[in-house]
């Protein structure tokens, strides 16, 4: 572990900092709540965040060990978080909401001697990852929250070795610095809804017992019984025995003649059949244009390592079950998802490409609807993906309101072969038993990446430089038998020499990698890095 010892405080200002703002419809939320400024809401209802341990410092591949932290203020010194994970080189992803006690300003602190990242509302508000380390003052931000409002929090951490520590504190208005309470923090998947007075999650599980004195009640008429009299008997018979045989029973008769019903129901719009994965071209209802974001347009020309012109094709997406009813929407020949942009849950948060880590902000439910249309929400915020104008903000969730800009029809697309057979030059090196090779190498920082696997198996890569940092991570999950090829985008890196590690099942495979580019050509950036 780093002797630097950095206390990395976060504050959103006006002067230079990270501003994480309010949405519109959060604020409105708050008037019709009946919330005043400056007036505390009681909070309570939370637990922690949701915490997620990986056995790498990477964050790649599956946690280890999930569960929920009720609050971040650690000193595993030199041992492990838990027996899953070990006692060095290991990191933690922690997920969910973030509820204010009062309106006003916050301040927040995480004293570290390791990496972090941290967003606030989707925004980044801190980031000493990939050997980045603080110069002179920490950057001073201040968060504006409103009391009852939860926004969304996520704080990544890695450990190298040595000892372990990791706080989160906050500022609220008035009062000193202090760890967050859990009552303030909430796992993933809660509601985005403000707690009532006096939540308490204990008390909100006892209403069951509530089922008992309503058994109790329907006992009650029995004890009417008591005051029975022969007569009264026969008077409390005689009314139960008319309505049996009252003109009611002649009214079903007659219920039969809305038969013309049918009818307008055969005029309605027929509903989508359920969705089926595969490769589709995504057209929204608007005007019928195929989706295509920045980075869909360099993956036929990435895929082509020999240089040959890729032909032009219309967009496609690959959509992949990824357990539970939800969805990945992959760009296809690629290895970027569809997500919600910092895992933020206000409307008009942008979409945006990005490497699959198993976020629920890339995670979609696929809806029917009616006339071969379907509706995409994010697992994470329930919202839908919204086509807008570009001066409206272009692709973006919000709300779901039934809008033509909301509804998607998927047409299912023949897959565009991106790796031509035979493409792998016969020169090219292969290392390590899953025959791995990379090339051209050197390259531009596009190239390919070709492996056999004997049997179906899970793998992933990790990029390092020259320092040992880990600068690209892929995911981590099960592939089929046979070879495969992937198509490797680094152009956004620096030139120079790294090495690429692959990871199939137990079995690790180095291999260099060097970017080279002449002196005038400056990195190419992509709109998700």
């Amino acid at each position: 572990m780093r002797n630097l010892l950095f206390r990395s405080i976060i504050k959103l200002s006006l002067c230079g900092g990270v501003l994480v703002g309010l949405s519109s419809a959060a604020t409105l939320g708050r008037a019709e709540s009946g919330d005043t400024p400056g007036v505390a809401v009681v909070q309570g209802a939370g637990t922690g965040l949701t915490a997620s341990y990986f056995r790498n410092g990477t964050l790649a591949g599956v946690p280890v060990l999930t569960r929920i932290d009720p609050a971040i203020d650690f000193q595993w010194g030199a041992g492990s978080p838990g027996p899953e994970v070990p006692a060095d080189n290991f990191s933690v992803r922690w997920e969910g909401l973030l509820a204010a006690p009062a309106t006003g300003r916050y301040k927040f602190s995480v004293q570290t001697s390791e990496g972090v990242r941290m967003w606030v509302n989707g925004k980044k508000v801190l980031d000493t990852w990939d050997g980045k380390k603080n110069s002179g003052e920490a950057p001073l931000a201040i968060a504006n929250l409103a009391a009852g409002e939860k926004t969304s929090i996520k704080l990544e951490y890695f450990d190298q070795e040595g000892d372990a520590r990791i706080q989160l504190q906050w500022t609220p208005p008035g009062q000193a610095e202090q760890t967050i309470p859990s009552g303030n923090l909430y796992p993933l998947g809660s509601s985005l809804a403000p707690d009532p007075a006096g939540a308490n999650p204990a008390v909100a599980a006892k209403p069951a017992p509530a089922a008992k004195p309503a058994a109790a009640e329907v006992k009650a008429p029995k004890a009417v019984k008591e005051p029975k009299t022969a007569k009264d008997a026969a008077v409390a018979a005689a009314p139960t025995a008319k309505p049996a045989a009252t003109k009611p029973a002649a009214k079903p008769a007659a219920e039969p003649k809305p038969a013309p019903a049918p009818k307008s129901v055969a005029a309605e719009p027929k509903p989508s059949p359920a969705f089926v994965p595969g490769v589709y071209t995504l057209k929204v209802r608007t005007d019928e244009k195929p989706l295509e974001l920045a980075d869909q347009t360099q993956v036929n020309a990435a895929a082509n390592p020999l240089g040959a012109a890729a032909p032009s094709t219309v967009p496609q997406w690959s959509i992949e079950p990824a357990g539970t009813g939800y969805y990945r929407i992959a760009v296809q020949g690629g290895r970027k998802v569809l997500e919600v942009l910092g895992s933020a849950t206000s409307n008009g948060t942008p979409l945006s490409l990005w490497p699959f880590y198993s976020g629920n902000n890339q995670l979609w439910a696929i809806e029917p609807l009616e006339d071969g249309y379907y509706k995409l929400t994010a697992k994470h915020s329930g919202k839908a993906v919204t086509l807008n104008t570009p001066e409206e903000g272009g692709l973006q969730q919000r709300r779901y309101a039934n809008r033509p800009t909301q509804q998607w029809k998927l047409e299912a697309a023949t897959p565009v072969a991106l790796i031509p057979a035979g493409a792998v030059p016969s020169s090219t090196p292969s290392v390590g038993a899953n025959q791995l090779s990379v090339y051209p190498n050197p390259s531009n920082g596009v190239m390919q990446m070709s492996y056999q696997l004997g049997v179906e198996q899970p793998l992933g890569w990790v990029l390092y430089n020259q320092s040992g940092i880990a600068v690209r991570v892929s995911d981590y999950r099960r592939q089929t038998a046979g070879g495969h090829h992937q198509t490797l985008d680094f152009r956004s890196l620096p030139a120079g020499d790294y090495y690429l590690n692959l990871t199939v099942g137990t079995i690790n495979t180095k291999h260099p990698v060097s970017i080279r580019r002449p002196a005038a050509e400056a990195p190419a950036t992509t709109a998700a890095e």
